[in-house]
């Protein structure tokens, strides 16, 4: 009996509030952060869920230590932004704590921000500050409730045990569509048959090393020509990959392994988090080898590693590779994106394809809501794309604009685009 007193506890000793909602967000990352604070600003009452203890997704519990896609990228001038809203209030929380917020022109070519991952997650925490916007943090989706083509209440579970919370509409941002998956929402025919997805990133930070040792290419070089390049599912990118400075730390932030897995199933993670480990330890171990490196060492890894591609949920109207070859504006553009199609067709290979015309392009309102539901929209990572453009569109920069969106739609409901659009202006989203 005890057992199901817990199982049938009211949704209100979650929040302390009632388990009814205007929206509710699924995923606390930059999407679904994004997503809650702007359904919140835009009047609506909404619980943002998060299976993490802290908000910030794959930044704060990947060792993803960057922030892609805020600026236009435009070589040797200076960076336009073209995220502003929610992204913009983070940066902003950043900025007001002490922490270089400023973007860096990357070897790569692109404009990103650096950053302290203890304080992103204070920042993501006084952002989601906003009025109406209820939390529940240590709770997983565990089921969904769809009535006449629409979402009616989900299922969550928290180590007290599972509650019910009811909305009239909700956002996705899992960035495994977790809810449309549940929903038995279609998956998106664009990736029909492809495989598994981009291979995921495994994030080292490396402690001990003196100042200008991310800049000595050559004794990276080295070091690691001397080990295998991989381990079972992990591989050394080919050009040793970044390594570069944190803000506020003495770390270097090394993305430099990758690592093959599906992202979704727990034996296939595992094997590929402790093949990541494996190489890490072996290629810090060479680096040791090195004059001037001789106290380096694994700062951390994880807990997660950094996935890129899993899921793809059907949409109304996806979003397109030709709309980013040719830098397609749009009157009806509900986010920009700018980021180029960053395409890893295998661990340690990466393609860079840029952006047209201006260097951005508008994410149209169909590529944020469900084909098969009415009342689900999708943002960050579950918006629908086909596989080129989605290689673009999934970067946390980009995933703040496209979740600020699909909050605010969710919120006004049916009102039509250029409602949203106006209250995303309000709200201070570039459009």
């Amino acid at each position: 009996m005890a057992s199901e007193a817990i199982v049938t506890t009211s949704a209100a000793s979650m929040t302390g509030r009632s388990g009814t909602y205007d929206v509710i967000v699924v995923g606390g990352g930059s999407a679904g952060v994004a997503a809650a604070v702007g359904a919140a600003q835009a009047g609506a009452r909404t619980l943002l869920i998060e299976s993490y203890g802290f908000l910030g997704g794959a930044a704060t519990h990947s060792l993803v230590l960057a922030w892609c896609g805020f600026y236009a990228q435009r070589p040797a001038v200076t960076p336009a932004p073209l995220v502003g809203g929610v992204g913009a209030q983070a940066l902003a929380h950043l900025h007001a704590m002490g922490v270089e917020t400023a973007p860096y022109y990357s070897s790569t070519g692109n404009w990103n921000i650096r950053l302290d991952q203890e304080a992103t997650k204070v920042a993501l925490d006084r952002t989601a500050s906003a009025r109406g916007l209820d939390m529940a943090l240590h709770s997983s989706l565990v089921a969904a409730d769809v009535s006449g083509g629409r979402i009616v209440a989900i299922r969550v579970q928290d180590p007290r045990g599972v509650r019910e919370v009811r909305a009239s509409a909700f956002v996705d941002a899992s960035g495994d569509a977790a809810l449309a998956f549940l929903t038995g929402t279609s998956p998106c025919p664009l990736h029909a048959g492809r495989h598994a997805g981009q291979p995921a990133s495994y994030p080292v930070r490396i402690g001990g090393l003196p100042p200008g040792a991310a800049r000595d290419k050559a004794a990276r070089a080295r070091a690691f020509a001397r080990i295998e390049p991989r381990i079972g599912r992990a591989e050394l990118r080919t050009d040793g990959g970044i390594m570069t400075t944190l803000p506020g730390v003495a770390d270097l932030w090394w993305l430099g392994i990758e690592v093959e897995t599906n992202g979704l199933d727990g034996d296939d993670l595992a094997v590929a988090e402790r093949d990541g480990r494996a190489l890490a330890w072996h290629a810090i171990a060479a680096l040791r080898r090195e004059p001037g490196f001789e106290t380096a060492y694994v700062a951390a890894t994880g807990p997660n590693i950094g996935i890129r591609e899993t899921r793809h949920a059907a949409t109304r109207e996806p979003l397109r590779e030709i709309a980013l070859i040719e830098g397609r504006m749009r009157d009806d553009a509900v986010a920009l994106g700018c980021w180029p199609m960053e395409i890893h067709s295998g661990p340690g290979r990466v393609e860079y394809r840029p952006i047209g015309g201006a260097g951005a392009f508008g994410v149209p309102p169909g590529a944020l809501q469900a084909a098969d539901f009415d009342n689900l929209w999708l943002g960050g990572r579950t918006l629908g794309a086909d596989a080129a453009a989605y290689a673009s569109a999934r970067v946390m920069g980009t995933a703040f604009a496209t979740g600020h969106a699909a909050g605010v739609a969710a919120a006004l409901g049916a009102v039509g685009v250029a409602a949203i659009r106006a209250e995303l202006v309000r709200q201070g989203a570039i459009l």
